[in-house]
């Protein structure tokens, strides 16, 4: 896959009219005692590249290795305020398009970073005559209880596989899992200060690590973001002169 950092500025713009560019972002915080820091970003990058493959009609740009997370620094954590967050998702995309990208893809690897990242998406497609779509990886899979989590089951498994030299054995997970993943209302979404820490910043016991487990999910995952990039590209641009009783232009 074309890699925007690799690129030339005459191959950027020969492909940007026509591909995609696909941004990754995730985040750098604490994932417990057996998950790095980089666990997000490295997990959407496994996913990304199982996805792009030898696509040639993407453009992929560099992880934007931090997000918020402010709620993980209680323990350690590299946060850009949620402002912050936006201003940068927004600078970006204003660059992408800038450059001639008219289909661009956010693709994130952090929960913390999702409000942020779709406000980002509807801003460039309001400024600038292009698709811009977003997604988290986890949301692409069938349902599973308990996903995506936090340094639990889920991540360890996909860590295991993805990055099997980077998981430690010392794992452990809380002893009631946090309120903000209890439903207690259907619909309702409770936060109450402190849980992070009470929990010792992981959602649920996350075990020895299955691997088998996590590359069925990296592969499903990928799967599907390679579907997404399909649908982007056979959806049609807009115009650049703004909509029209005739409608949009491919």
């Amino acid at each position: 896959m074309p890699r925007l950092s690799a690129l030339t500025r005459r191959q950027v713009a020969a492909l940007a009219p026509r591909g995609v560019a696909v941004l990754p972002i995730g985040s750098l915080e604490q994932h417990g005692e057996h998950l790095p820091l980089g666990t997000d970003a490295l997990l959407v990058e496994g996913v990304v590249e199982r996805a792009l493959g030898e696509r040639e009609d993407v453009a992929l740009c560099p992880t934007l290795p931090y997000g918020f997370s402010g709620h993980h620094q209680f323990a350690v954590a590299l946060s850009l305020p949620p402002r912050t967050l936006l201003d940068v998702l927004t600078a970006l995309l204003d660059s992408l398009a800038g450059a001639g990208f008219r289909r661009i893809l956010v693709v994130n690897g952090h929960g913390g970073n999702i409000e942020m990242m779709s406000q980002a998406v509807k801003l460039a497609a309001l400024e600038h005559p292009i698709l811009a779509a977003s997604c988290s990886y986890w949301q692409l899979l069938a349902p599973t209880p308990g996903a995506p989590g936090h340094a639990g089951a889920f991540e360890t498994a996909l860590m295991s596989a993805a990055h099997p030299e980077l998981v430690a054995d010392d794992g452990h997970g809380p002893s009631a899992p946090p309120l903000f993943d209890q439903e207690l209302v259907p619909g309702l979404h409770l936060e109450r200060h402190g849980e992070w820490p009470r929990t010792g910043g992981v959602t649920d016991p996350p075990g020895p690590g299955d691997p088998a487990r996590g590359e069925a999910a990296l592969t499903e995952a990928a799967t599907a973001l390679h579907a997404c990039i399909d649908a982007m590209l056979e959806t049609a641009l807009p115009s650049a002169a703004g909509p029209t009783d005739e409608g949009e232009t491919p």
